[in-house]
């Protein structure tokens, strides 16, 4: 088994098996809930798994634009946010899980899935040892619009960064993180997988 291979394995397990959980069996009422003052929705944590995805992978492993440019997602999500959402108050969380549009939500997940996994099947064109320099962070998370808030910091944070280190971050180990959290607020919500 090749790195793709394996990388796509575990990015399927993400959606077909974890992710493919909540859409199905999370009403969405529940999905737009925070249960207790200081966690997020679980309709937040999918928006901004995925938006992290997309800028992640696009943006900062093959400098791409992100599938949120490309078919008019913000206006079909209905939110005016095209950061990842880091950084956000409660307020602003609220406000994002009420208004946004699941089933666009949805359809803007499976799109950003598509289109990592075509740049994974591809992933022999890209250098993953190539370091991500402080002016293209600075570029992604000022002039693209990644950061929320402290622009400054989160381009310090990523400069210097492997696109390899990149990918499996943005692909693989932030959402499986978030699928964690998930859990937990699903069971908050008393919501029972089968």
């Amino acid at each position: 088994m090749d790195f793709a291979e394996l990388f796509l394995q575990r990015h399927d397990v993400l959606y077909d098996y974890f992710l493919a959980d909540y859409w199905k069996m999370v009403p969405d009422d529940l999905m737009r809930k925070r249960p207790h003052a200081s966690v997020n929705s679980i309709a937040w944590i999918l928006w901004h798994l995925t938006r992290v995805e997309d800028a992640g992978v696009n943006l900062f492993v093959t400098e791409v634009s992100q599938v949120l440019d490309k078919g008019k997602w913000k206006q079909k999500l209905n939110v005016p946010w095209r950061d990842n959402g880091g950084g956000m108050t409660f307020a602003e969380v609220d406000d994002l899980s009420l208004r946004i549009d699941l089933p666009a939500l949805h359809d803007y997940s499976k799109a950003v899935r598509v289109r990592t996994h075509e740049i994974v099947s591809e992933i022999e064109k890209v250098n993953l040892d190539e370091t991500i320099s402080p002016e293209r962070a600075r570029a992604i998370a000022i002039d693209e619009g990644l950061a929320h808030s402290d622009a400054e910091g989160l381009a310090n944070w990523y400069s210097g960064w492997s696109k390899g280190k990149s990918l499996m971050i943005f692909g693989l180990t932030h959402p499986f993180q978030h699928v964690g959290e998930m859990g937990v607020i699903a069971s908050l919500l008393g919501i029972v997988f089968e």
